[in-house]
């Protein structure tokens, strides 16, 4: 599965305090199709990223003043950058240095020197899990939406069946030349309709999407799956 998934043109924020170590994994990751930037220390880093956004961030541990794994407490502390993957790129490979920065929020390591088939492999790892993740999240938001939905167009059903039978029998009475009987028929037609979506919203077990005011995204009702009794 995480072969058919394109990670391609993402952006990674590289932070180092040894700028040849930035250029070098700027040109791995641009020949590999990634965009980039740099930061020469923490609080670049955190400026930067609070900025931008980046997709992912490559975390030297060791730095001066504010060090990798500090950085990473406090973007994770951050509501706008807790959910960036953060990979830590060191050579002090200990278990208590490798232990604080898991701790931390880190979400990987790759070790000093840089290894391209080893940075490349983490990458796509934490990017494909972060993709994941985030799906997973927008389907169990969806999912709560529809139940919600659902309940409310099961309360709904009672009084639109009313309030069908009763223009139903309006009709009955009247003679198709009553001055109301069209728009009595009308209301009815919309009656029914309403009585449609809610039966419709009510049997969704797969959905689809469509573009609404601008880039705001609404679910399609009519192309939206639903269960067949």
């Amino acid at each position: 599965m995480s072969e058919l998934i394109d990670v391609s043109g993402k952006t990674i924020l590289i932070t180092d305090d040894n700028s040849v170590n930035i250029q070098l994994i700027k040109s791995i990751l641009k020949k590999n199709g990634y965009r980039t930037a740099g930061a020469g220390n923490g609080k670049d880093c955190l400026d930067m990223a609070a900025t931008f956004n980046p997709d992912l961030i490559l975390l030297d541990i060791m730095m001066p003043e504010t060090s990798g794994i500090e950085v990473c407490r406090i973007l994770k502390k951050n509501q706008s950058t807790q959910h960036i993957p953060i990979i830590f790129v060191t050579a002090d490979t200990e278990n208590s240095t490798l232990k604080e920065a898991f701790e931390a929020g880190g979400t990987d390591y790759v070790c000093k020197p840089i290894n391209t088939i080893e940075l490349l492999a983490r990458i796509k790892s934490a990017l494909i899990q972060q993709m994941l993740t985030k799906k997973l999240m927008q389907d169990e938001k969806l999912q709560g939406i529809l139940e919600t939905a659902g309940a409310i167009c099961h309360e709904l059903n009672q009084p639109l069946q009313y309030l069908s039978g009763c223009s139903e029998l309006i009709l009955m009475s009247l003679s198709d030349a009553h001055p109301v009987y069209k728009d009595i028929s009308k209301m009815k037609k919309q009656i029914e309709k309403m009585g449609k979506i809610t039966r419709k919203l009510m049997g969704i077990t797969s959905y689809e999407t469509r573009s609404y005011a601008g880039n705001k995204k609404i679910l399609d009702i009519h192309k939206s799956s639903e269960n067949i009794l």
